[in-house]
């Protein structure tokens, strides 16, 4: 799947970046550009130029060009159809529902390769995290963000419609809702669950619908959070000294790495046999602060500008005990490893241009459109606290986050002409 893939994504995003443009034109002069807000799409160039600047400097200057102009592009696609969209309320509702339907599509392929090849379909059990449901997910945690971004957008449409498209919404909550569940993500769990909430509470139509509606919530969540301990981790006798239990089979007996990784050399208890790492709770035990202080530490020596866009997981060195990862999980101290503080300022403004006037027009009564989109627009900018994925085109959650944040100015400058 990584063979077809990875090159049909990178002409996908071209035609899909050549088709929003010309979308674009096509409905220029139907909506003042004041009424959108141009500071975003100010910041987003501006993101735009830093990370295309860095080539400049960076430690591998063609991965950066090359990665800056994949994610100009998936800015593009959402700055575009953000603008076409506004003073079209049925256009915007039609690209959410695409946005959820493209959720559920990659659900169902994960579903597919649990019934076809159930191997593939789970990450493997480790000494202190149980077999991950990861689907067509690299690992455990790819999809299931893309999943939790969406079901903002099922609790909209199962609240705001009828008949079949409601059943249908409800199907499609199901189905994320239980592949976050197998997966066992906390970050995408905890984020799925304050968006849904956040959507409910803002949507209910009266005191007693919403109080029902946040009790179901919290009832789901409470169900998801017992189901996702059930299974067991991998016991000591069949784990290796690192916690990811990996087996390091090259061969030869002179090779340190078979007897001690160093991936395993920061925060090891230094015992001569095995010790158990902590079973991986609710929250903690994923060594994701180790992580963070040593990306901090490494971005330290380029503060302003760091080492080049997109090279993140060339530049990070998992040398950490408890952390089991190629990149920071991060997106916030990624980004400044990346492109430094000026670049890091930049995104983090960006986030904040976005949020700002559609959490500032929930003081009256908004849409639900605008109410879904800001909705995924938090869960995402949460989920970068535990996930390094805002400015990386190739993932799945990146676009939705993006399209949805700028589709919310459209309906929000949709809301205010009426």
């Amino acid at each position: 799947m990584r063979h077809v893939a990875q090159p049909l994504w990178r002409a996908a995003l071209v035609a899909l970046a050549a088709l929003a443009v010309a979308y674009a034109w096509s409905r220029r002069g139907r909506l003042e550009v004041e009424r959108l807000r141009v500071v975003p799409f100010a910041l987003a160039a501006g993101v735009v130029l830093v990370a295309s600047a860095s080539a400049g400097w960076s430690v591998d200057a063609k991965l950066t060009a090359a990665r800056a102009l994949s994610f100009g592009l998936l800015l593009t696609v959402a700055a575009a159809l953000g603008y076409a969209t506004a003073g079209d309320p049925p256009a915007a509702r039609r690209l959410a529902l695409a946005v959820l339907a493209g959720a559920c599509a990659v659900g169902l392929l994960g579903l597919a390769v649990w019934v076809l090849y159930p191997g593939d379909a789970f990450q493997e059990a480790t000494p202190n995290a149980p077999a991950r449901f990861r689907g067509v997910g690299q690992n455990a945690n790819t999809v299931s963000m893309l999943f939790a971004a969406a079901l903002p957008l099922v609790a909209w449409i199962a609240i705001e419609s009828r008949g079949r498209l409601r059943v249908a919404a409800l199907a499609a909550g199901a189905l994320l809702y239980g592949s976050i569940v197998g997966s066992g993500s906390r970050g995408a769990f905890a984020t799925a669950f304050l968006g849904v909430l956040f959507v409910t509470v803002l949507l209910a139509r009266t005191r007693r619908a919403r109080l029902a509606l946040a009790a179901g919530v919290a009832a789901l969540l409470v169900a998801g959070l017992g189901l996702s301990r059930l299974p067991d981790t991998l016991p000591p006798e069949r784990a290796g000294q690192s916690p990811s239990a990996s087996s390091i089979l090259t061969g030869s007996p002179n090779d340190a790495e078979a007897s001690f990784r160093l991936e395993d050399e920061l925060g090891n208890p230094g015992h001569a046999v095995y010790v158990r790492p902590h079973a991986r709770g609710l929250v903690g035990a994923s060594g994701r602060e180790q992580a963070w202080r040593g990306a901090l530490e490494q971005g330290a020596d380029r503060p302003l500008l760091g080492y080049g866009f997109g090279t993140e997981d060339r530049v990070f060195v998992d040398r950490f005990y408890s952390f089991f990862g190629g990149v920071p999980e991060n997106s916030y101290i990624g980004a400044f490893l990346q492109i430094g503080l000026i670049g890091d300022l930049l995104l983090v403004a960006l986030l904040v241009a976005l949020a700002v006037p559609l959490l500032l027009s929930l003081r009256k009564r908004a849409t639900g459109a605008v109410v879904a989109c800001t909705a995924v627009l938090l869960v995402g900018v949460v989920l970068a606290s535990v996930q390094s994925y805002l400015y990386a085109a190739g993932n799945n959650a990146t676009l939705t986050v993006w399209l949805c944040g700028f589709l919310g100015l459209g309906a929000l400058a949709t809301a205010e002409d009426a």
